[in-house]
This record gives structure tokens, C-alpha cells and sequence, in this order.
């Protein structure tokens, strides 16, 4: 099973506005618990999960996967993040060390935590259907 990276990037402040709380403010609500639900699930499948936190930066999270030696970097983060920076740069490390590229798998909180570690096991960040019932990431 792959090493991998888990975190959050930071939850806009729309996302208080809406439902009056911020992702994590409380039981259900947010990335904190779907964190949580997210690195059991991968644990459970039998993954080494490196834990780096709740919003993260980019510079972060790319810095953790070098040191790290992860080959997946799994991210919480909102539908309208845009990870094509991230993706540039976690591709970006040099490929003539030997070094195996860095997967990007994109979860939001709205996606059961089993379609992640199927995406993960298939070594691809392309969304996969999936009919599954259960909780979603953010328990709601």
C-alpha cells in the first residue's frame, strides 16, 4: 500500500456565511471530522497515512510530500478549489532521482470516505462514480 499525505486546505469564509459555521466549527460540519473520517478509512485499507493538518498551504503541503517520500497526497478541500498549482508543483519534483511522481487525489467533504480510498487505490484523482450509500466525509 502506497504512503500518503493527508490534509486540509483552508475552507473559504463563505462557507460560515452560508451555514453560519466555518468547516470544523462543529459535530458534523466540517473538515476536522471528515479529517478524521478520511485518514480511518485509509488506515483501514491498509495505507500508512502521514497526518499534515488543517489549513494548509500548498508550499506546505508540497514540502511535507518531499520530505515525506509520500506517493499520494490526499487533499480535503472545498469543490471550488482549484488544484492545478498544486498538482504543477507536486509534479514538478525531479523525475531523474528515481523517484516515483506524487499522485493528487482532490476529496471534498460532500464524498464518502470509501470513493477516496478507491481512487487511491486505483493511483488515479479522477472521480469515481459510485453509489455506495453511508456518510459522506462531512457526516451530514
Amino acid at each position: 500500500m502506497p504512503r500518503l499525505l493527508l490534509a486540509a486546505v483552508p475552507f473559504p469564509a463563505t462557507a460560515r456565511a452560508v451555514s453560519g459555521t466555518a468547516p470544523g466549527d462543529g459535530p458534523g460540519e466540517g473538515a476536522a471530522e471528515a479529517l478524521t473520517r478520511l485518514a480511518r478509512a485509509l488506515r483501514d485499507a491498509g495505507h500508512e497515512v502521514v497526518h499534515a493538518g488543517q489549513g494548509v498551504d500548498d508550499g506546505l503541503v508540497v514540502a511535507a510530500a518531499v520530505q515525506e517520500d509520500v506517493e499520494v497526497v490526499v487533499l480535503l478541500a472545498p469543490a471550488s478549489y482549484d488544484a492545478g498549482e498544486l498538482a504543477a508543483r507536486l509534479a514538478g519534483e525531479d523525475p531523474s532521482d528515481g523517484a516515483e511522481t506524487t499522485v493528487l487525489v482532490v476529496a471534498t467533504t460532500d464524498e464518502q470516505p470509501a470513493q477516496v480510498v478507491r481512487r487511491v487505490a486505483a493511483g488515479t484523482a479522477v472521480a469515481v462514480a459510485d453509489d455506495t450509500p453511508g456518510d459522506p466525509l462531512g457526516g451530514g
